[in-house]
């Protein structure tokens, strides 16, 4: 969507090993959390990675765009036992990323489990270019969101069950090291955008989780719960130990979009607004500022 709200959508493709043609993508596309990659060295391509929960396992689906058509092209989908649980990606290039496994616990009950305790069970893979699958940092009570500053130096990850967002330093062989950690009071973070221009960061989250748990429960057969929002802006401080400095942008009943998910900002000259989704929404909302 642009900023006069044009919608444009892409169609999903693939190329037919048997005639070299372009068809329908024709795997499962069960989307969760996405990024796109941009490369300045080919700045007329992009790279999609998607969560994928296709009912044969989760995995990241990995697409190319070229700016100007109107699909977009499937380069291959992985998996590992890793990520039996994924919940969010981050591109670090066209062939490599971070995502977050939310649980460890794969059966019903232990996950409802892990959720009500606040188990740190969850953990971030690493996918890097010799194809392989690693644990790059454990012990995170729900990782939710990843997103990385415009330099790659950090990546940012959210964990719900223990409210707060943590900065890591990638090292060379994709593990990640903690630089600093902010913890929240009656805000449960989810999805985490950063803001090129700044390197400041917006985190969309929730205010209630009981009426967020009872929206998710019943949203299908029709529910009368409205989980409060909210938005949160974060700025890393000069020094590592001085951790964020926390800034409260937006906050809502739950008329405005129930439980959202995710919060962007979107520049146009000297006007900026916050795009907001959710996950359970057929609609965005938009916020000037």
């Amino acid at each position: 969507m642009d900023e006069n709200n044009n919608l444009e959508s892409l169609r999903v493709m693939e190329i037919d090993g048997s005639t070299g043609k372009l068809v329908p993508f024709s795997q499962e596309l069960r989307v969760h959390g996405f990024d796109i990659y941009w490369d300045s060295l080919d700045p007329t391509e992009l790279t999609f990675m998607i969560v994928n929960h296709q009912e044969s396992g989760s995995g990241i689906s990995i697409f190319r765009h070229k700016i100007g058509t109107r699909y977009i092209q499937h380069v291959k989908t992985v998996k590992s036992p890793l990520l039996h649980s994924p919940n969010d990606v981050v591109a670090t290039s066209r062939s490599t990323f971070y995502a977050t496994n939310d649980m460890r616990s794969t059966g019903s009950i232990m996950r409802r489990i892990e959720i009500f305790f606040g188990m740190p069970w969850g953990y971030i893979v690493y996918f890097g270019h010799e194809g392989m699958f690693s644990i790059a940092a454990d012990k995170i009570a729900y990782a939710n969101g990843i997103a990385r500053s415009a330099d790659g130096n950090s990546i940012f990850v959210s964990a719900s069950s223990d409210p707060s967002v943590s900065e890591f330093r990638p090292t060379s062989a994709g593990a990640l090291l903690p630089v600093r950690k902010i913890y929240f009071k009656d805000f449960v973070p989810d999805n985490i955008s950063v803001d090129t221009a700044t390197g400041q960061l917006l985190v969309a989250g929730f205010l209630n989780t009981m009426e967020l748990f009872r929206y998710n429960h019943e949203v299908l057969q029709g529910t009368s719960a409205q989980p409060a929002s909210a938005v949160r802006r974060l700025r890393p401080l000069p020094h590592p130990h001085a951790g964020f400095s926390e800034e409260r942008v937006l906050t809502h009943d739950g008329t405005l979009l129930p439980s959202n998910t995710m919060a962007t900002l979107q520049r146009k000259g000297v006007k900026q607004r916050i795009l907001l989704g959710a996950v359970m929404a057929d609609h965005i909302a938009i916020c000037d500022m």
